[in-house]
């Protein structure tokens, strides 16, 4: 386990704290929502008593480095995706109905609902559910990841808890996004019929995932399948579609990461024929984008010298 200076944490400590304040959240819910922690009292040994021994663990300051790491690796820009998202989950807010964004993997549906959740957070506007539903394949596995995220779970049948999300829900200000829905396969995806049933015209949701979710509907909704075409008619208008990066905008996602030499930008772009595979159109997505990203980086490390290693 990485041990670290009282330098090192007082570092970590204060950048923390310039996140936490940043992003507009109490230290209770930074810690709990951000960090992932189980209650606040963390965040306050962090504050006030990160230098005492014994206070915050390991695992704590790990946990802190990871995360300042990740705000602090790869930088965004406002592309066309995003902002397809952003005005998705505004106009779902707004008008309390169920709205879906639709797109393959790479093309930035979950990086733009974090940064979503994390404006409107330092906005102080509502609050931003994000649920991730990727690893859920059932009714029950989806139940249960949905009131988790709410932290409001308790066991029982379908409608109980589908009764529970809605008095928990119409007590609140909020926008609910359920991410990767199009991990449902099959008849499982027709859960999502009760949920917007359940939240009708009380909180705006928004569904995202790759163009299976909407293809799976259609399909059955066109067999005749139970529950298919209604599902489908409940979302409010037709789902936005997300579309690969142009040109312009892997440009700009270089150069506001700092790739700012013209020869690394050739390579990265794609202007020499001989380093394609080492572009980002070998992967035309945003994940292709912060792959070349990631292989710079890589690039930097200390080579290791095997003449000195004896095996």
């Amino acid at each position: 386990m990485k041990k670290y200076s009282l330098e090192q944490k007082k570092d970590l400590r204060n950048k923390i704290i310039t996140l936490q304040e940043a992003s507009g959240l109490s230290g209770n819910n930074f810690a709990t929502q951000r960090l992932g922690f189980s209650n606040g009292s963390k965040f306050s040994h962090i504050r006030n008593n990160w230098d005492r021994n014994g206070m915050v663990g390991n695992d704590t300051w790990e946990a802190v480095e990871k995360y300042i790491e990740k705000n602090e690796g790869y930088k965004g820009v406002a592309t066309a995706n995003l902002q397809k998202v952003w005005q998705t989950c505004e106009r779902a807010y707004a008008l309390k109905k169920p709205m879906a964004v639709v797109g393959e993997g790479g093309m930035g549906k979950t990086f733009a609902v974090e940064k979503y959740k994390e404006y409107i957070e330092a906005q102080q506007r509502f609050q931003v559910v994000h649920f991730d539903a990727s690893e859920t394949k059932t009714t029950k596995q989806f139940l249960v990841g949905l009131l988790e995220s709410l932290d409001i779970y308790k066991p029982g049948t379908i409608a109980a808890q589908l009764r529970m999300l809605r008095e928990y829900v119409i007590k609140k200000d909020m926008l609910l996004i359920i991410d990767e829905v199009s991990s449902l396969k099959n008849h499982h995806v027709v859960i999502i019929k009760d949920v917007m049933t359940a939240l009708k015209d009380k909180c705006g949701i928004v569904f995202t995932g790759t163009p299976y979710f909407i293809n799976n509907l259609n399909k059955g909704a066109i067999k005749d399948r139970h529950l298919f075409s209604e599902t489908r008619d409940r979302l409010f208008m037709l789902p936005e579609q997300l579309e690969k990066p142009t040109s312009a905008e892997a440009l700009e996602i270089f150069k506001a990461n700092g790739v700012t030499d013209p020869e690394v930008l050739e390579i990265v772009m794609g202007k020499k024929p001989e380093f394609k595979m080492h572009s980002w159109l070998a992967k035309q997505s945003y994940r292709g984008i912060k792959d070349c990203l990631d292989m710079l980086a890589m690039s930097e490390m200390p080579a290791i010298d095997f003449n000195n290693i004896q095996l």
